[in-house]
């Protein structure tokens, strides 16, 4: 009790948002497994496990930071190999928000950060995962993309979470408004114009979308809020992971920034000030399995 008092009293000087995302009973004080040198990684942002070197995170910063990603384990150390961060040359951090990676291997960088909802160059980065030594690389391609549907400037069409499953690119967006948010698909692969995110789904999520990410096995996707742990399973047929098993689980880890999974059955998250936690799957509350999909009358 004293604990959930000391916490009542620092959200009262919190930022408003934050108190309109913080349930604050209930939550699940997270235990923190490591920390990133924020020398390295001043506002932690993004997350991401490589598939191509056992045990290795990729994280970025937020805007105004320099154009780096970061590897680093599971609790936040430099990974062996590595003499420090990797630049991406060629490219501005305007407003990074997310890591994700593409069948193929390639990191994906998410510069869709959109506060207010009036930006006019939303960008995803492709980059070849870099090899242990490197610390440099340039973008293989980079995209230009835009809300298909968006008619005017408003903060609902923030981003800050992307994840590639099935060959496809989707886009969560974070709302400043209320607390859904709505799923978009990346239609297009051109270059030389921007490319359209076509909408698929709403979500009453809760709060505000940080993060997002894919299982190896493609089949889960992890959804962060500053509040909330989500695992939705993705729906191949329909296109969305809102129609499928969910689960849940409140969390307190300060301001949540970046999720990751880690292997199949648990996830990384971590804050804006480089702390880490790790989540089994089995920890979370189902809150719709597959047998009640299938077997509606059972789930009653």
């Amino acid at each position: 009790m004293r604990r959930t008092l000391v916490v009542f009293a620092l959200l009262l000087t919190t930022a408003p948002w934050v108190q309109a995302d913080l349930p604050l009973f209930g939550l699940r004080f997270l235990s923190p497994i490591g920390k990133m040198d924020t020398r390295m990684v001043p506002e932690s942002s993004g997350l991401v496990q490589s598939l191509r070197y056992s045990g290795l995170f990729w994280a970025l910063s937020d805007s105004g930071n320099d154009p780096e990603i970061i590897p680093i384990t599971a609790d936040g150390q430099l990974a062996p190999g590595w003499s420090g961060p990797v630049t991406i040359e060629g490219v501005r951090n305007r407003d990074w928000e997310d890591l994700a990676l593409d069948g193929k291997g390639n990191l994906i960088i998410a510069d869709t950060g959109n506060n207010r909802g009036q930006r006019k160059d939303l960008k995803i980065h492709f980059v070849n995962e870099p090899k242990p030594g490197i610390t440099s690389v340039r973008p293989t391609r980079t995209l230009s993309v835009y809300f298909e549907d968006q008619k005017e400037a408003t903060p609902n069409y923030d981003c800050e979470a992307v994840f590639e499953v099935d060959g496809k690119i989707f886009f969560l967006t974070k709302h400043h408004t209320n607390q859904q948010t709505r799923l978009y698909r990346l239609e297009g692969n051109s270059t030389k114009r921007a490319n359209p995110l076509r909408y698929v789904d709403t979500f009453d999520i809760g709060g505000m979308v940080t993060s997002a990410d894919t299982s190896p096995n493609g089949k889960f996707v992890a959804v962060l809020t500053y509040t909330m742990l989500w695992v939705f399973e993705y729906n191949s047929k329909t296109g969305t992971i809102f129609d499928r098993s969910i689960r849940k689980l409140p969390i307190f880890a300060w301001q949540a920034e970046a999720v990751a999974f880690d292997g199949n059955d648990a996830v990384v998250i971590s804050n804006e000030g480089g702390q880490l936690y790790r989540v089994p799957l089995a920890n979370m509350k189902i809150v719709r399995s597959e047998n009640e999909i299938t077997n509606p009358s059972q789930g009653r």
